[in-house]
């Protein structure tokens, strides 16, 4: 990603993918509970930093989990800014598997796991998780609200997996199943771009820096 200087009145949106956590390492769901960035996930979100510095950011938005804040943190001391916290940025809900380790998950709530093989937008995680047209809605109206208020700017956006394989789904309009096929991984970069009324994907799960 080059050094680029947006001010043709486009909005272009740099989504980041938190850095990895302790509950990644141990492959535990968090959902929206919350874990800290292990010492590989603070290396990278100073890689991160780095690469996102040598464009001219304008502005720097997170998700208000820890893990998201944590790596927004060094993006923006590096890029000299303030982070703004946004709910609709989280990640998303996933109801009673949060905070179990994947494998107990899986041998606890076979169920559910069967049903996700089928899953449609509609499906929501029991114990009050979310479905992923909740998870559409709140990114959306994320994406609407940048797409207004940034006509010439560049925004970086700390998020999570699930949610940014939800925007991209929300953009492309593929079948949802293909959802679980895609990567994002820890601290990646996603570029966006809003232009003559539509969002347009530049690139996605962007590692290089790593």
């Amino acid at each position: 990603m080059a050094t680029q200087d947006n001010r043709n009145g486009n909005v272009r949106v740099l989504f980041v993918r938190h850095g990895e956590t302790i509950a990644n390492v141990e492959h535990r769901y968090m959902g929206q509970t919350d874990s800290p960035l292990t010492p590989t996930g603070i290396v990278q979100a100073k890689a991160v930093a780095k690469r996102l510095a040598k464009n001219q950011i304008d502005a720097i938005y997170s998700s208000d989990l820890g893990r998201a804040v944590q790596t927004a943190n060094v993006i923006a001391r590096e890029c000299a800014l303030q982070v703004m916290r946004d709910s609709r940025l989280r990640e998303r809900h996933v109801g009673l598997l949060q905070g179990e380790l994947s494998s107990v998950a899986h041998e606890k709530y076979a169920s559910v796991f069967l049903e996700l093989e089928h899953s449609s937008p509609s499906y929501a995680f029991p114990g009050g998780g979310e479905n992923g047209i909740q998870v559409e809605k709140r990114i959306a109206s994320f994406l609407e609200m940048i797409s207004i208020e940034y006509l010439g700017k560049t925004v970086v956006c700390v998020s999570h997996g699930a949610t940014l394989c939800v925007l991209l789904w929300h953009i492309l309009k593929f079948p949802y199943n293909a959802i679980s096929r895609l990567r994002c991984d820890n601290a990646c970069i996603s570029s966006l771009t809003f232009s003559d009324g539509g969002w347009i994907v530049e690139f996605w799960n962007d590692t290089a820096h790593l």
